[in-house]
Order: structure tokens, then sequence, then C-alpha cells
């Protein structure tokens, strides 16, 4: 069924329609970055990537004729720039080992954890906001509790009961196996991937 959806929203697309266009763009923006994000590390990047491939969607969307479902002409789409921006800005060498790297996972991995940092992603953003932001500075920027307490001039103890509250919650919306496993993976890289 989705891939029904998918069509008629793109169908739309080349019709001009921009409520169409600002669905797809809503449904799929986040995980595309999380996506680039693998291939170039870069999460600043990654979304002016993004960005510019829905750019060019719009652009182009009247000679554009896709017959599948868009979501893998997204990202693909979205590969095929990142890749484009690696070789315009890294060496030979570099390049090599970032494609052979990503081709070592299945596409389909790719895009499967791509929106699984989106779903983590949009979980941390709903914590009540001292609760987020000691979280962040805990598992994101790696602080100790006793670091944080004397950043926020709050007592360890706070500290410690915002954390369990943000890990329930965050346990609670990534209920399933795989997310909490990535969850895992996202919290060690330590890397800015959240989006606000």
């Amino acid at each position: 069924m989705p891939e029904i959806i998918d069509q008629n929203i793109f169908n739309k697309i080349k019709t001009g329609n921009e409520t169409a266009f600002s669905e797809l763009f809503e449904k799929y923006y986040s995980s595309l970055c999380f996506f680039c994000y693998d291939y170039i590390a870069d999460m600043d990047k990654a979304r002016s990537l993004v960005q510019q491939v829905f750019v060019d969607l719009w652009i182009k969307r009247k000679k554009l004729n896709v017959t599948q479902s868009i979501k893998p002409y997204m990202y693909c789409a979205v590969r095929n720039k990142s890749i484009d921006y690696i070789r315009q800005h890294k060496n030979t060498i570099q390049i090599n080992e970032i494609i052979e790297n990503t081709q070592e996972t299945p596409f389909q991995n790719l895009i499967q954890e791509a929106e699984i940092n989106n779903k983590i992603n949009a979980s941390i953003n709903q914590l009540p906001e001292k609760c987020r932001e000691i979280f962040i500075l805990c598992r994101i920027e790696g602080l100790k509790y006793k670091q944080v307490a004397h950043k926020l001039n709050i007592s360890v103890k706070t500290v410690e009961m915002q954390m369990g509250i943000a890990l329930k919650k965050l346990r609670e919306n990534l209920s399933n196996q795989k997310s909490i496993n990535l969850f895992t993976i996202f919290i060690s890289k330590k890397s800015n991937f959240l989006t606000g």
C-alpha cells in the first residue's frame, strides 16, 4: 500500500502540486539525511545534499518517469548525490574506502538504519526539554553525571533521575529489538545527529 500512495504523490508532483511535494518532503527528509550521513559523515552537508535532491526533483518533475515506488528512487538519488559529493571533495583513496565500506552493507539495510536513526532522533526530541538536554550532554556529548550537574547547576541526583526518565521513555518509544540495537550504535557514535 505505501508504494501506491507514493506513486500517487509523485503523479501529483509531476503536475506541480506543491502540497504533494511537501508531503513527500515531510515523509522522507529526515530519514534521507541519516542515510546520506552514512556516506559523508557530515550531518550539515547531508541536510544540504538531501535538500538539493528535493530541489532537483521539483525542477525535473515533468521529465522524470518513476515507475517503481518513489521510496527506492529517493534513496538511490541521495546515494548518487552523496557519491558525487565524495568524488568532488575527497581524494581517490578515501573515495574507494568510503564506497567499499558502504557497499559491504546491503542497500536495504542502510535504508532501514536511516529510518530507525530518524525514529531515534524523533524520540529524543520528544523528551521534555530539561530531560533531553541532560540526555544529550550525558549520552551524545559523553559528559559524566557530575560534569553535567556542574554545567547545569543542578544536583547529581537530579541528573540521575532525569537520565532514568529519558532512558525509560526512549525504551518505550523504541520497543523493538532492532531499534534498541541501533540505538546503542547511535549513542556510541556520539555524533551531531540531532536535528532539533
